[in-house]
């Protein structure tokens, strides 16, 4: 496979259409049908299914684009870095996250630093955990934000947000409840993901803080979507941090600690000792300590306003 052949199959994901993405990418259109055939052979299955009026992605081709994007992404990082290396007025900031962060919120409060500082170039990749801690080990990101339970000793509070319920089963009675306590759970199993991203751990900590059986379910969803498909589908039930959930369900109620407090799932921002030399990383680093937060507060009482 090359780069060409996944540039055009991102290109038909973004657009569900094979003559507009062969346009975006000025390619023709058999070239660009080729080409993802010749991908699709090399990956073992297909990618997309094609009916007389629309493109979708299969089962196989949502599982497969976000490594196609990383693929991408990490030629783009790499690009950029070598422009960062012969050009030092071009700076790099990489910053990895867990697919829990609310990518809204962050880009939000990057603003000001990115009118301040228009040289920086600034890089997002999504990785679970354990590929976070590796890669800030080894310097291939510069910055993490992660589940505030993960330790590290150079870090900075970012954000919290509220934990939502969401019930297995839609009736006349649950549409009554319009919160929902740990120890007062309905019975129903609770859906979880693989567990890479944090917050299948943090579920264990505080049910078991809250004295509370985490009842889960024996499958596991692939993404947080699915968590919200299968519980309106009656499988299972769900526990999602707000920006997970889609402002289209009605039925998602606020999850509370035994003690009547919201149950709440913090971020940090963690960085290696070693990275205070970089100037640039250090005025970041006073950025996301004394201007963030400010910012945080902001957001904070206009919602509340």
């Amino acid at each position: 496979m090359n780069l060409k052949q996944l540039l055009f199959a991102q290109s038909v994901a973004e657009t569900c259409s094979f003559s507009q993405a062969a346009e975006m990418c000025h390619a023709t259109q058999p070239t660009l049908s080729n080409a993802i055939a010749q991908l699709e052979d090399e990956l073992g299955g297909k990618l997309f299914v094609r009916t007389t009026r629309s493109v979708e992605l299969t089962k196989f081709g949502e599982y497969m684009l976000p490594y196609i994007r990383a693929v991408l992404d990490d030629k783009n990082e790499l690009q950029k870095a070598a422009q960062a290396y012969h050009n030092p007025e071009h700076k790099l900031l990489r910053i990895g996250l867990s697919p829990l962060i609310d990518m809204k919120l962050l880009t939000q409060v990057l603003v000001p630093y990115r009118q301040a500082h228009p040289e920086m170039n600034v890089f997002f990749k999504e990785c679970l955990l354990d590929d976070l801690n590796q890669r800030l080990a080894l310097e291939q990101i510069d910055f993490a934000v992660v589940p505030e339970s993960i330790a590290r000793q150079q870090h900075s509070f970012f954000y919290s947000e509220n934990l939502y319920y969401l019930p297995q089963e839609i009736d006349s009675t649950q549409q009554k409840v319009f919160q929902y306590r740990i120890n007062e759970l309905p019975e129903a199993q609770i859906i979880l993901t693989g567990g890479g991203c944090g917050l299948n751990g943090y579920l264990e900590h505080i049910f078991k803080q809250e004295q509370a059986e985490l009842n889960a379910y024996p499958g596991q969803a692939l993404s947080y979507p699915v968590i919200e498909e299968w519980a309106s589908l009656g499988i299972g039930a769900g526990i999602l941090p707000k920006a997970k959930i889609s402002s289209e369900n009605k039925m998602a109620r606020p999850l509370l600690l035994n003690n009547g407090q919201a149950a709440k799932f913090s971020y940090n921002w963690i960085w290696q000792n070693d990275m205070l030399e970089r100037q640039d990383i250090a005025d970041f680093i006073d950025y996301i300590r004394n201007t963030i937060p400010a910012l945080i507060r902001g957001e904070e009482q206009l919602a509340a306003a």
